[in-house]
């Protein structure tokens, strides 16, 4: 008789089967950096805040392939966005829960690719951003060291993948605008950052000219970073228009720059470079389609844009902003830039009931909000001529601007010790800005003299300028020494965007550290 015995390897063997058939489908087992045409439209889409085209496409690739990770990498980035325009502070706690799922899910890929690094340094680097904007400052110190750290292995490892250094870029411009009197963000971060370094790693992107497809879709990313970084912290804002060429070389040209993120940029040079007119140009390009992100901000920009030319038709702008913008930052400056525009056009009774708005919505986290809270709470009625000459100033109309102040007495135009500190001031900037810099030397002196002990901005600004002056220059002894006074000087105005300047003008000292 023939018994027929069951092998005892049978089990074992249909279970390793149906064990490596369930492993085929778990992150992680067979997990890769594929970054497909189906990731690439959708980097393209989510750049372009067109998020809902970007899901639908995420939602192809993972279901083509089930262990591309870097889908993983891009709804990161879409969370991203999503946080630093819209400011929403519910969705922040919502959205971080996300953080450390991906973290994992991304560390299971292979490591055998540049893309392992840069998809994990890039998700440490978009959440110091994001949390740099919710004030999570310590946290935000961990991610950038955390990013720096994937970035440094990539660059060992792959020193010729280019786009790496966009993230680099960031890290180094972030960690080199740590404040002396915050070393403990230094000691977190671990590293010492260069500005200068940084921006030349960016533009090594931006200003790509070759045929790599992977580099050439990065670009407008690199030139929006450049832009934003140049304008904010170079010498002279004047830096920043050469870009305006690079931003317009795009490789999807007309497309490319339709992306809101562009159109912030391109205005936001126009803007701060006096050519309100341009930048106004700019804006009206824009689209505003039911699928894509709201940018409400450039509402603001616009109101901005028709203000600095005196135009009122700005308040539509604001309004608008305040109605649509659900998040924390430039809603009590729009109400305040309301209020200006009441008081204006002589409604004074208007002026007293947009500045009671001021402190009902928003916060007072950016440089702008804390301005208009101070004048807000301290019942600050802005000198009419001295605001009309400002604005005008900020529009690119130095002759107005100058007529505003020379064609009415002294005594016509200062009624308080403010008003003649701001006087001095605003000569200064004009005296500045047409290239009278004897003139403007002499009123940056005088309102340091007389402002460096009141809580005003101009004397702060007064130094960070005659830093500027003497930088260019080459007298970089006396710059150095002006952009300390900045620092020096502590006023509840501007504070936090005049001391940036002023380390950034300390840090390109450095630089030329021999001739000091």
């Amino acid at each position: 008789m023939v018994i027929r015995m069951t092998s005892w390897k049978a089990p074992w063997t249909r279970l390793i089967l149906i064990a490596g058939a369930f492993l085929l489908f778990m992150p992680g087992a067979f997990s890769q950096y594929d970054y497909n045409p189906n990731c690439q439209h959708a980097y393209e889409a989510i750049l372009s805040l067109r998020f809902s085209e970007a899901r639908t496409l995420i939602a192809i690739e993972k279901k083509a392939g089930p262990g591309n990770l870097i889908p993983v990498y891009l709804e990161n980035y879409i969370d991203f966005l999503t946080l630093v325009i819209g400011e929403e502070r519910g969705v922040y706690d919502r959205l971080k829960t996300n953080r450390s799922k991906r973290i994992k899910v991304l560390e299971q890929g292979k490591d055998d690719t540049p893309y392992y690094n840069f998809c994990l340094g890039e998700l440490h680097l978009q959440w110091a951003l994001a949390k740099l904007k919710f004030g999570d400052y310590s946290s935000a110190a961990f991610e950038i060291h955390r990013a720096y750290a994937f970035f440094s292995a990539n660059e060992a490892r792959y020193p010729s993948f280019l786009i790496n250094k966009l993230g680099m870029g960031v890290v180094h411009v972030m960690a080199g605008l740590v404040p002396d009197n915050y070393k403990w963000i230094s000691n977190l971060i671990g590293f010492e950052g260069s500005i200068d370094d940084g921006l030349s790693e960016i533009k090594e992107v931006a200003g790509y000219h070759g045929t790599d497809k992977m580099i050439r879709m990065y670009k407008p990313e690199a030139a929006f970073f450049l832009a934003f970084l140049a304008l904010n912290l170079q010498k002279d804002k004047r830096d920043a228009l050469p870009l305006l060429d690079l931003l317009k070389t795009q490789p999807d040209g007309e497309s490319s720059l339709k992306s809101p993120l562009l159109i912030f940029a391109r205005a936001s040079i126009l803007l701060k470079n006096g050519f309100s007119n341009d930048a106004l140009a700019v804006l009206q390009e824009r689209r505003v389609l039911s699928q894509t992100f709201p940018f409400c901000y450039l509402d603001y920009l616009e109101g901005m844009a028709r203000l600095n030319n005196l135009d009122y038709s700005a308040a539509v702008y604001f309004e608008r902003f305040i109605a649509g913008f659900r998040g924390m930052n430039y809603i009590r400056s729009a109400s305040q830039k309301l209020a200006w525009i009441a008081l204006l056009k002589g409604d004074s009774a208007g002026f007293y009931q947009k500045t009671s708005q001021v402190l009902k919505l928003g916060s007072s986290l950016v440089d702008e909000d804390k301005q208009a809270e101070y004048e807000a709470t301290t019942g600050t009625v802005p000198n009419i001529i001295l605001l009309r000459s400002r604005l005008l100033f900020d529009g690119g109309s130095y002759d107005l601007a100058l007529r505003e102040l020379l064609n009415n007495s002294v005594k016509t135009i200062v009624k308080s010790k403010r008003d003649f500190i701001e006087y001095t001031y605003r000569l200064g900037r004009i005296y500045h800005e047409t290239g009278y810099l004897v003139k403007a030397l002499d009123n940056y002196n005088q309102t340091i003299a007389r402002g460096k002990n009141e809580p005003y901005y101009f004397a702060a600004g007064a130094a960070c300028q005659m830093g500027l002056i003497y930088e260019n220059k080459g007298a970089y002894a006396r710059a150095d020494s002006a952009y300390h006074l900045c620092l020096s000087i502590k006023p509840r105005e501007y504070k936090t965007s005049l001391h940036q300047k002023a380390k950034a003008g300390l840090n390109r000292l450095k630089k030329v550290q021999p001739k000091i």
